[in-house]
């Protein structure tokens, strides 16, 4: 017993010894593919498309609100403008949030704030309230689940990156093709006010998903393991999970400005969100300014989107490839997606609609599918948090200036041709009376004559 207490009582000081040397810890991959991240995708996959299949099927409603509150259309378009601006404009802060707080937490935040805004928004109390409800509530609470969803899948994939972020992403789409006939029923049955109750129940499923976030925390195994005592202390130096200063200068990155690289990022961000988010918020609206029925209407939607889902799938597949830098990718499919919007307002019939909605969302997803990718290639990952966060913030700008803009060339037009109408009209009565006056005029020259 002395001699197994004596070799107790010296093991014991070798193994604190040892502890108290540093570990030798192979070196493993920061990110890894696969594992519990095919779950962090499937929960990001669907916070994607309950944030931003919203705006998309707004246009549902639009006309049915515009007539409720008996106001101009670009009245009414600020509405959506305020809910992709604050989207954008609060990244920085959900990234700050997600640093400070969890990634897990802020999504659970920001699945409430959407329900919420949404739940507000449908008493249609007046059209200021819906700015400050369905406007600035639920953009706020889409931005603070969508940035810490995106951020965890870079985290937990490597290799996969761009395909990862391409699935991730098709859940706009995939959403967008489900959701927009079913709402467009749900309008037609009961009314909009209504369906926007049921649609702030559906987006409490943020909650559910942002409960699935766990934070990505590797670890490298050590070498030597003996008593509890000892473990413990190696397992505390051999964590090496993500450790954030909690210090505000490092949320908000403002020396990203000074690099030109990051401006370019900028510039990218806001023209891409003036011109290419218009043509799916008005799609709906356009199409029923010219006479196709709502329901078909709604198909539209549902066509872009089935073409938004095989262009990322299969651009994120070819970026998966390295065949090319993704920079150069994104640069070509942008210009293909410039030339047929440029095009579009040469459609006019049904048929012609449904094939550019199809070619303009095929291209439209090619450009969203690898975007995330191409600012991590640029930025690097460790500064994807504060990029996309900035990027998000100056991209407010565009979507403040975008939709109000496109409403108001359409409300000029409808305005113009109102008054075509009008003019019409007004031409017609007065020539009435006096085709009536010159045939009564000939009709008693001819009973003259024959007397």
């Amino acid at each position: 017993m002395s001699i197994t207490t004596d070799s107790r009582e010296i093991a014991m000081p070798q193994e604190l010894g040892a502890a108290e040397e540093p570990v030798n810890c192979p070196p493993t991959p920061k990110y890894t593919d696969g594992g519990y991240g095919w779950v962090i995708l499937a929960s990001c996959f669907i916070i994607t498309g309950l944030s931003a299949s919203f705006v998309k099927i707004f246009g549902i409603i639009f006309l049915d609100i515009q007539v409720y509150f008996n106001v101009f259309a670009f009245k009414v378009s600020w509405i959506t403008a305020i809910t992709v601006a604050v989207f954008h404009m609060c990244s920085p802060v959900a990234s700050a949030l997600s640093l400070l707080l969890s990634h897990r937490n802020v999504i659970i935040i920001g699945g409430i704030l959407s329900s919420l805004g949404l739940l507000l928004g449908s008493f249609g109390f007046s059209l200021l309230a819906m700015y400050l409800t369905t406007g600035f509530l639920t953009g706020l609470g889409n931005g603070f689940a969508w940035i810490p969803s995106v951020s965890l899948v870079t985290q937990y994939f490597t290799e996969r990156r761009p395909l990862a972020n391409a699935l991730a992403s098709c859940g706009e789409c995939v959403f967008t093709f489900i959701f927009t006939p079913f709402y467009q029923w749900l309008v037609d049955l009961m009314s909009w006010r209504q369906a926007m109750m049921i649609i702030a129940g559906i987006q409490l499923n943020l909650c559910v998903c942002g409960a699935l976030m766990r934070p990505y925390q590797p670890q490298r195994k050590c070498l030597n393991s003996t008593t509890s005592s000892a473990s413990t202390s190696q397992r505390a130096l051999c964590s090496t999970g993500p450790e954030y200063k909690k210090n505000f200068t490092n949320f908000f990155d403002l020396s990203l400005l000074k690099q030109p690289k990051f401006i370019c990022m900028v510039f990218f961000g806001f023209f891409s969100v003036v011109g290419f988010i218009i043509p799916a918020i008005y799609l709906i609206p356009h199409a029923q300014n010219i006479g196709i029925p709502d329901f078909q209407a709604a198909l539209l939607m549902s066509y872009w989107s089935a073409g938004d889902l095989f262009g990322r799938l299969g651009c994120g597949w070819l970026a998966n490839l390295r065949l090319m830098k993704s920079i150069r990718l994104t640069t070509i499919m942008i210009t293909i997606l410039s030339i047929g919007l440029m095009l579009f307002p040469v459609a006019k019939s049904y048929m012609l609609i449904i094939i550019f909605s199809c070619i303009c969302g095929f291209f439209f997803g090619t450009m969203l599918a690898i975007i995330v990718t191409v600012l991590t290639d640029v930025m690097g990952v460790e500064k994807l948090d504060n990029s996309l966060g900035l990027i998000m913030f100056f991209r407010t700008i565009g979507c403040l200036l975008g939709p109000p803009l496109a409403a108001d060339y359409c409300l000029s037009r409808e305005q113009s041709s109102r008054q075509d109408t009008e003019e019409m009209v007004k031409f017609t009565s007065q020539s009435q009376p006096r085709e009536e006056a010159e045939q009564e005029t000939l009709a008693t020259d001819r009973m003259t004559e024959n007397q």
